[in-house]
């Protein structure tokens, strides 16, 4: 866990949700659930700032982090009814939070601060068992294709800022890149503190983000039960555009739901039919068309399916 993560003061000073992106997610919500959330969960929580959105307007809320001084700090800021927050793995949550909720919410990249790519679909797992009939899974992580380039330099700079208890400072986030070995973004971060106690006048961090190809994305839904990508939108932009998904689509936030298994073929059906669909089947694999048990399964073949936090985040780990 880094320095800056573990003084969550200095976090929900930096990364409270303006009201651009609040309005942004709750369209989001709106659209896809057709409704204000009624069980919002947030996995990677943080000190609780999007479960106290949440909470605002009326749903109940649960969210885990494995920082513990963040637990603290959201437990002061939620209410001491519905609404509970404990120290939890993202990958698999504690099982006190409950299932059955119609939202979750998981920005900030945090999926990249997992340690491999099997933790991200025991993560995937998990949300899957949790979420509601119909309910929604809003993530945000990055889509990198082998060979892909970005853009080095600052991608978040803000402060100063005053923070909670006493004292000021201000965030410098840079990209270093992709490293070619691991695929992983490299993030350094600055921060620069002024009689904020506890806490020295200067963190600086480096650490790497996983990234995704579109079809090892396809994998690991297709490994955690399956989802359906409802929308694709741009992360980079407060008011999440809509944005193709697609190979080396970036940061970005999906709209996700899980997919239901498709019914079992009735008995007795004609011999003809059953032949005709063993045939659509071997024309498929034959086309190199690889099903995810999803909508949204990457293809080898074409290598798009439809579907639009800045990069500054990071949680639960997050610290980005």
């Amino acid at each position: 866990m880094n320095a800056f993560y573990q003084r969550s003061e200095l976090y929900a000073a930096f990364f409270n949700p303006n009201e651009e992106i609040r309005g942004s997610i709750d369209r989001l919500v709106r659209k896809h659930l057709g409704r204000r959330p009624l069980r919002v969960l947030d996995p990677a929580c943080g000190p609780g700032l999007w479960l106290e959105h949440f909470s605002r307007q009326g749903a109940e809320v649960a969210g885990s982090d494995l920082e513990e001084s963040a637990i603290a700090l959201a437990a002061k800021r939620l209410p001491r009814r519905g609404a509970r927050a404990l120290v939890g793995d993202m990958r698999r949550p504690p099982d006190e939070l409950g299932a059955d909720f119609d939202c979750i919410i998981n920005l900030d990249n945090s999926l990249g601060h997992l340690a491999d790519y099997m933790d991200v679909a025991e993560h995937f797992a998990s949300m899957r068992m949790r979420l509601a009939p119909r309910g929604i899974y809003i993530v945000g992580l990055a889509l990198r294709e082998d060979g892909d380039e970005i853009d080095t330099g600052v991608v978040y700079e803000r402060g100063p800022v005053d923070i909670e208890g006493g004292g000021f400072a201000a965030l410098r986030t840079e990209s270093l890149g992709l490293q070619p070995k691991t695929r992983c973004e490299r993030i350094r971060q600055i921060t620069i503190t002024a009689n904020v106690k506890d806490t020295p006048a200067v963190i600086a961090e480096q650490y790497d983000l996983l990234t995704f190809t579109l079809e090892m994305f396809g994998d690991i839904l297709a490994a955690a039960g399956g989802f359906e990508v409802l929308a694709c939108h741009d992360a980079t932009d407060e008011s999440l555009p809509p944005k193709p998904f697609r190979r080396g689509a970036g940061d970005v936030v999906l709209v996700l739901r899980k997919a239901e298994p498709k019914p079992a073929p009735r008995r007795g059906a004609k011999a003809g039919k059953a032949k005709g669909k063993r045939a659509k089947s071997a024309n498929a694999k034959s086309a190199g068309v690889k099903s995810a048990g999803t909508k949204s399964a990457a293809t080898k073949s074409a290598g798009a399916a439809t579907a639009g936090s800045t990069r500054s985040g990071a949680r639960g780990s997050r610290a980005r």
